[in-house]
């Protein structure tokens, strides 16, 4: 395991000031190998983004309870907990800590922004440690493992209403719904103004196979999709979605309970802006088809795309956000890292934009920046 500074082994938005994102961490990240996770090649073509009137999204923020407070200082900007309810989508957004107390319940979301079933979301929590969100049908909110105590991020996390109708995905290969088990909805996807919703979850009652799913063509990727999702008892998994719509689900714990809440990604056909990237990090493409990366923004929500690797150089730092696509507060969220190794990316106003994980050289290694999206005043 490389040495890493303390940037790197600590979070970049806890234990410095936001000036200190720039720091990069020490150490070198290893070359590429095989695969991040398991490879299925496939093409497909992009035409044209999807258009519409820039949807309203207004913040209001959580009440919170049981000793939680707002995780955002002057230094610290990442804005108070807070929902908004737009085009059939809940958002989140801000940062929480518990100073005192033990109850993992922070909050509870009025009746227009509850999830028909209970969700686990895999988030960012202090040291850049994966945590879990925990949603209830009553709008009961929980945040736990991790370092979520110390301070826990809501930035990048989004479900569905029941505005927007979802459609039983065909599950394969002895992959069952958990629904009757913990209410957590039959596995599922949902297209609405041009971006893909995943909910539910499932679990493997007997084999080995990755495959759980095949989705259809209407809800397919461009480019093969690598990212991390809650499994049984926090653990961290691995998501990989095809471009011929396969979904691959690996780690230890997926069998057990795989949660595909929160996971949403524009069509196929969705025009991208490729980022610039710096200190010599470079596109994955060409390695594993999962794209260039890219950003879009689809009626005021910013969506990333793609993967990179950093080929020289030993900098965290990898690119910069044009004005169009930089969050109003600082954001910190998860993402996958080399071999499905649990990365967190941070990003500031100014659109600087850094990633981590542990050990470093996963990051630099692999880092996806796909399913990520925020609204841009998150």
């Amino acid at each position: 395991m490389p040495r890493l500074t303390s940037w790197a082994r600590r979070s970049p938005i806890v234990a410095l000031p936001v000036a200190a994102l720039l720091v990069a961490a020490a150490g070198t990240g290893s070359a590429l190998a095989a695969s991040p996770a398991h490879r299925v090649s496939a093409d497909a073509r992009v035409t044209d983004s999807p258009r519409g009137a820039v949807a309203k999204i207004t913040w209001h923020r959580l009440h919170l309870i049981n000793g939680w407070k707002s995780g955002s200082t002057k230094p610290l900007d990442t804005g108070a907990p807070s929902y908004a309810v737009s085009g059939g989508m809940v958002y989140l957004t801000g940062s929480l800590h518990q100073p005192h107390g033990a109850d993992a319940i922070f909050a509870k979301l009025p009746k227009g922004a509850r999830p028909a079933h209970k969700l686990w979301i895999e988030i960012w929590t202090n040291s850049a440690a994966a945590g879990t969100l925990f949603i209830g049908p009553d709008g009961m909110m929980q945040a736990y493992n991790g370092g979520a105590q110390v301070l826990a991020s809501l930035a990048t996390v989004s479900f569905p209403t029941a505005a927007i109708k979802p459609h039983a995905l065909k599950l394969l290969n002895h992959w069952v719904s958990s629904q009757s088990v913990f209410n957590s909805g039959a596995p599922s996807y949902a297209i609405s103004g041009g971006v893909v919703h995943l909910s539910g979850a499932l679990h493997r009652t007997s084999g080995s196979s990755d495959l759980l799913a095949v989705l259809p063509r209407p809800a397919r990727p461009r480019h093969d999709m690598y990212l991390t999702v809650y499994s049984d008892a926090g653990a961290v998994s691995s998501l990989h979605i095809t471009p011929g719509g396969s979904v691959l689900a690996s780690g230890s714990a997926t069998g057990a309970f795989t949660s595909l809440a929160a996971i949403s990604y524009p069509v196929a056909t969705t025009r991208w802006h490729k980022l610039s990237l710096e200190d010599g990090w470079k596109s994955s493409q060409s390695s594993y088809n999962s794209g260039d990366p890219s950003y879009a923004v689809i009626r005021g929500v910013v969506y990333l795309s793609g993967s990179m690797h950093e080929a020289s150089g030993d900098s965290g730092l990898f690119g910069t956000l044009p004005p169009a696509a930089r969050p109003a507060h600082v954001l910190d969220f998860g993402t996958y890292a080399f071999n499905g190794v649990f990365g967190a990316l941070g990003m500031v106003p100014n659109g600087f934009m850094l990633v981590v994980s542990h050990p470093q050289a996963s990051a630099m290694s692999y880092t996806s920046l796909a399913a990520i999206s925020y609204p841009r005043s998150s």
